[in-house]
């Protein structure tokens, strides 16, 4: 299989659950800087992936943010 064939609405397990700071920053209507703050104090819950920073989502109480 090659990585074109590969479509994200089927990933399963961890990669439907993250998403990067900056994206989830935009989606939540808070500015990167703060998104990434919250990453760093550990507000938010985060995995490391390579050399990106992941918010992940499946970790947040349900109803905390969209």
């Amino acid at each position: 299989m090659e990585l074109e064939e590969l479509e994200p609405s089927k990933l399963i397990g961890l990669q439907q659950d993250v998403e990067t700071v900056e994206s989830w920053a935009d989606r939540n209507g808070l500015t990167y800087g703060t998104a990434r703050a919250w990453a760093m104090k550990g507000v938010l819950p985060t995995v490391k992936l390579g050399k990106r920073r992941m918010v992940n989502s499946a970790l947040l109480p349900p109803g905390c943010w969209s």
